[in-house]
């Protein structure tokens, strides 16, 4: 089978990209603005190991181009132009219904289009489902929600599965909490947790990336496009810091001080019950928090890893899921 991964050079894509080579026999065709040499010195920047085979690697003017696409093709789109300003969104947004009508017209196995958590609303008290209401309170989760709509338009929904994933953790995602409390232990800094009851679902990117093979290989639900994506481990903030907190001084000696400081009432919960995720496709995450803190705090030790994550008009730096 032949996959066909947009927004390859990103977190989410890269990571993908390394999976499907190390782990599977499956054709891989990078979609990327980066040429062949950038995305192999990518894919296996420290502390990344070497790969036995490298993917296929074309810009993403070729993928619209009659003929790209074969029949049987699997296509997960990745890209996304997150804080890119206006007009760097309408682009990109324009580039991606494109993308779907050139995709409307092959004979594909399935067509994953990475959405968003951020698509139910932020205040949520409640794990979402994939039958919980939509509130789009920002323009990143309303472009998410938009490109949703678009796909299932043009898209057969024998084909398209919209992938609300959670929250991912990993090397070089340094925006993280996670990441950002390891940075803050090894410097000796102390980490305040205000209140630290919100709840929130990580998952380890390589497990995301897991998940979406599952998912394309698999195909669509009858019940429609609409799939929770996450760890369905929701842990609180307290919970979080301890627990990076523990990992840091069993493999550094570090002390990793917590303050705690007491604030208003926050019960908000950015969990996602990912049940449909375990029960139709039967796919469970492998690494816990502790893993992924573990293999965080690993590549710390290693050249610092840049975090970029690619959009349909090149890469930016940061990003969110």
């Amino acid at each position: 089978m032949r996959f066909v991964v947009t927004g390859a050079g990103g977190f989410l894509g890269s990571a993908l990209v390394r999976e499907l080579l190390s782990t599977t026999d499956h054709e891989v065709v990078a979609v990327s603005s980066q040429g062949p040499a950038e995305m192999k010195e990518l894919l296996e920047r420290t502390p990344f190991p070497p790969l036995s085979r490298t993917p296929h690697v074309h810009a993403r003017e070729e993928l619209l181009q009659e003929g790209f696409l074969q029949s049987g093709d699997v296509v997960v789109n990745c890209a996304f132009p997150w804080n890119r300003g206006g007009t760097a969104m309408a682009q990109g947004l324009e580039y991606l219904t494109m993308l779907f009508k050139t995709a409307a017209s092959v004979d594909l196995h399935s067509f994953v289009n990475v959405s968003s958590q951020s698509v139910y609303s932020q205040a949520r008290t409640e794990p979402a489902t994939e039958d919980s209401p939509i509130e789009c309170d920002t323009p990143y989760s309303t472009g998410k929600y938009a490109m949703e709509l678009a796909a299932a338009l043009v898209l057969s929904p024998q084909v398209l599965v919209n992938a609300r994933m959670s929250s991912l953790i990993g090397v070089g995602y340094d925006v993280r909490i996670v990441n950002r409390f390891i940075t803050k232990f090894l410097a000796g800094d102390t980490v305040t947790i205000q209140g630290g009851e919100q709840t929130f679902d990580f998952m380890d990117v390589r497990d995301a990336a897991q998940a979406l093979i599952t998912v394309a290989v698999a195909g669509p639900r009858p019940e429609g496009p609409a799939l929770n994506i996450g760890s369905n481990n929701p842990l609180t903030l307290k919970e979080i810091a301890q627990t990076v907190a523990n990992v840091v001084r069993a493999e550094t000696g570090h002390p990793a001080e917590i303050s705690w400081e007491a604030s208003a009432g926050d019960d908000r919960t950015l969990g996602l019950d990912s049940g449909l995720l375990r029960r139709e496709y039967d796919f469970a995450p492998r690494h816990s928090l502790e893993d992924s803190a573990l293999n965080i705090l690993q590549a710390m030790a290693t050249p610092r890893l840049t975090s970029v994550r690619e959009t349909p008009t090149g890469p930016v730096e940061g990003g969110r899921r």
